[in-house]
């Protein structure tokens, strides 16, 4: 069935399964995410721990204000991004193991899980290198950006212009920041299929941004719904469930919709051979 957005429309069998055996659809992916949900599960904690440098940078931008506290929207909004963050763009290096295990499980293929994840971490490391690098100063860049903007439209006494330039210099950071986002649906999944260079990667991956954007919006959109599920009432249970599943669970998804779009226009002999 074509899906919620577009999604699971492809009708590719995956490698190494008959092509009666895999379609993914709906009824595929809770097939296969409910047979490895312990595997899953064990693999986002795993995550989790070796991600902690990057949760330890994200616990320093917990929104305060002047008397040390916090309201109920900031803190859901902070909660929200960390986990967007934490599950799509990622600490690089294991970000890369991680996809590689949970494309494996998405595409019903076999993989050795933990052994999987560290293997292609260091087989990896390089461009999950530079990429951190560029991630760390791309988003840094942007979120200072936004903080000026914010404070320009926020003077006191700002005329029409100037409250004009904040707000369409927040909404351009904000279309930057989003598309940049999504490209990670298809950056880490580029790097781990391929041998190409960082810029090419790039490239295709804001190539499929654009070309399959209703699609990639579903995704934030699924993404969105989680988290509202998650923090929206509870902050503590949102985090008891991102610790156990919830960053796993993501880039499952993410794999799972996005992984048969990088087949057909990246693999299209492959793609043949197995509908042949």
């Amino acid at each position: 069935m074509a899906g919620f957005f577009g999604f699971f429309d492809y009708t590719k069998p995956g490698k190494g399964v008959k092509k009666e055996e895999y379609k993914p659809d709906f009824s595929t992916f809770v097939r296969i995410f409910t047979s490895r949900f312990w595997k899953i599960l064990r693999l986002n904690m795993l995550f989790v721990v070796c991600s902690l440098p990057l949760i330890a940078v994200l616990i320093m931008f917990y929104p305060l204000d002047n008397e040390g506290n916090t309201d109920a929207v900031a803190q859901f909004m902070y909660y929200t991004a960390c986990l967007l963050y934490l599950s799509v763009v990622g600490f690089s290096p294991v970000m890369a193991g991680f996809t590689y295990v949970l494309r494996n499980f998405a595409r019903d293929r076999h993989s050795w899980g933990a052994s999987d994840f560290f293997e292609h971490i260091l087989k990896n490391i390089k461009q999950s290198l530079v990429l951190l690098v560029m991630d760390s100063i791309i988003f840094f860049t942007l979120w200072y950006l936004f903080s000026v903007y914010t404070r320009i439209s926020g003077l006191e006494g700002a005329d029409n212009i100037l409250i004009a330039t904040g707000i369409i210099g927040r909404t351009i950071i904000l279309i930057i920041s989003a598309v940049y986002f999504i490209m990670h649906f298809y950056i880490y999944q580029i790097i781990i299929t391929f041998d190409m260079k960082l810029n090419q990667i790039l490239k295709n991956s804001f190539i499929f941004t654009v070309i399959k954007l209703p699609r990639n919006i579903g995704v934030v959109l699924l993404m969105l719904v989680a988290s509202s599920l998650a923090f929206g009432f509870i902050s503590q249970i949102g985090l008891i469930l991102s610790f156990f599943i919830l960053p796993a669970a993501i880039c499952f998804t993410v794999s799972f919709i996005t992984a048969p779009v990088i087949e057909k226009y990246m693999m299209p002999q492959k793609t043949d051979n197995t509908e042949a």
